[in-house]
Order: structure tokens, then sequence, then C-alpha cells
């Protein structure tokens, strides 16, 4: 049991923060941590502060100002809502080098908060004089672990894309339906595995023998029920795989609808 202590604020029940905003709390009852939502009075030490930002300067200066003489050592992460984007370009930068865009939640923030709270290295290990550069690498060296090595006793019967198990492996869809016909992104999508130490299989084909490796698709601009019943099709072929689909600023009712369809997870484009 942790002895750690939460606040919330913002204007959490808002459409568009329900899937971070639920998950956070959930996790927070689940390793029982104490937290309060909006609370009155803010006086009493903290060891997290989450915001749920809806627009620019929605937290007067003055506010933060107090909230972090009172609490210099605590993280304060934002998770920044669609009417915050391109606020750091016009208006400003945060209290904070941790932050995110609702867009972009991807689940693994709430397990990072987890393990901060659990006294275990995490993002918000890092100084709170961080630079985005410095977020930046840590993202990109530590966020790898839900690739996993094809290593299974079915490993040999998966084709080329699985002719080694020394290090992890994703398939990128190319050509497949809505999926990964745009080679900008597929080469971004690639890099970003490679520097993560997987290494990225293009899968123009679908492999027809048992794979279990991590699936990566990047959605063109179909119409949303194509896209759907193609992500149903790919979940009812690969049961078992991870099965990340990138979109376009992806808004909370498509992330809902592509995860029920078969997603493990929907973020947006890299790009």
């Amino acid at each position: 049991m942790t002895t750690s202590r939460v606040i919330i604020r913002g204007r959490c029940e808002r459409g568009e923060f329900q899937i971070p905003f639920r998950q956070c709390t959930e996790m927070l009852n689940t390793i029982g941590v104490p937290f309060q939502v909006n609370p009155a009075d803010t006086r009493e030490p903290v060891d997290f502060v989450l915001f749920f930002q809806s627009y620019p300067h929605e937290f007067s200066k003055s506010d933060l100002g107090r909230l972090r003489r009172e609490n210099p050592f605590s993280p304060f992460f934002f998770v920044l809502g669609v009417c915050c984007e391109g606020m750091l370009r016009t208006a400003g930068t945060l209290d904070s080098p941790f932050y995110c865009y609702v867009h972009g939640w991807s689940g693994g923030e709430s397990e990072q908060i987890e393990r901060f709270l659990t006294v275990q290295p995490s993002l918000f290990s890092l100084p709170l004089t961080a630079e985005n550069d410095e977020v930046a690498l840590w993202e990109s060296s530590n966020r790898s672990t839900i690739f996993r090595l094809c290593n299974s006793p079915q490993s040999k019967n998966c084709g080329s894309a699985c002719d080694s198990v020394h290090a992890p492996k994703c398939l990128i869809l190319t050509h497949f339906g809505p999926f990964g016909n745009d080679s900008a992104m597929n080469r971004l999508l690639a890099d970003k595995q490679r520097k993560q130490g997987v290494v990225p299989e293009f899968c123009r084909r679908l492999p027809s023998a048992v794979c279990r490796l991590p699936i990566l698709a990047d959605v063109d601009d179909s119409p949303r029920e194509k896209i759907l019943e193609s992500i149903q099709r790919l979940r009812h072929r690969f049961a078992d795989n991870d099965f990340t689909v990138y979109v376009d600023s992806p808004r909370i009712d498509e992330k809902i609808e592509y995860i029920q369809a078969g997603a493990t997870r929907v973020l947006p484009r890299i790009r």
C-alpha cells in the first residue's frame, strides 16, 4: 500500500477526457492511492498533480505558481484537450515537461503514473526541468515493452517475417485495404520501431501461417465503415496479435469504435 496522494484538476466530465480519466482513476483505486478531484483546498502537499486542460490558460499562472511552490518536487502532468492544439506554439509553455494531447492518449500514460507512485522508474522520474528532447529520448528508449519476442513453438511456421528470434519484430501493413497506403508514414513508423530496438517487417501480403508478431496499420481516408470492417477481419484472422492502428488526429468516438472492432490501441499519426 502506497502513501502517495494525488489531486486531479480540470473539467474531467468532458467527453474527450472520458477514457484517460477513467483509466487513471481505476488505476489509482487499484493501487490504493487516495485522490481528490478539483479540491477546494490544495494547500496540503501532494505527490502528483494530473491536469485535464480543456483550453489554453484554463489554469491561471498564479494558481499554478502557488501549487508549484507548495509542491516543488511533484510532477505536473497535463492532458491537453482538442482546443489546446497549437497552444505550445502560440500561447506559451506549460509549467511542466510532462504532457500529451488527448487524441494521443494510449493508456501507457496511466501505467507511467502508477510506476511513479509505486516508486519504480518511470517517465515522471525525469527532473522537472527536463527539456522536450530529453522527454522524447526517454520515450523512444523505454516504450517498447508492448512488443514481444517471437519465440513461441510456432515461430518456425511464421515465414520470412519470423526468421530470427534474437530481436523483437513487428509487421507494418502496406497496401492492405485501407491500411498502409502512405509510404512516407510507413517509413516513419519503421524508423520509430528501429529506435525502440524493434525490427520492422513491411507486410504487403498477410502471412498465411501462424504469426503472433505485433501489427501496425496506418489508416487512409477511407470511410469509417470500411476501416471498421477491415479491423474486424484482421482481428478475426489474428485473434492474439497486438494490433496498433494509426489515425490522423483520431476523435474519442473513433478510438472507441476501432477498439471495439478489434484494435488493441488507436494512436495519432506520428508526422
